[in-house]
């Protein structure tokens, strides 16, 4: 599966999670539609960016932060 394609699948997970704070759910959802209309690298480091900031959110439960570890790692491959 696509390394784009399986982020998205995640970040729509937590997305849907109950637990995500509503805050995070706005940012995930940019993130989405940023990834979807990607035109390159460029949108891909600035989704980058925009979960390493969500990452070091104090209102985020560990284990999402642990999610959206692995979502930046399949990003960093494309």
């Amino acid at each position: 599966m696509d390394s784009l394609l399986q982020a998205v699948m995640m970040l729509r997970e937590l997305e849907q999670d109950s637990q995500t704070p509503k805050n995070a759910k706005l940012k995930i959802g940019g993130t989405i539609k940023l990834l979807e209309s990607s035109n390159g690298k460029m949108d891909v480091s600035k989704a980058l960016n925009e979960l390493e900031s969500l990452s070091d959110d104090v209102n985020i439960p560990s284990h999402m932060r642990t999610q959206l570890f692995s979502v930046v790692s399949l990003l960093e491959i494309v």
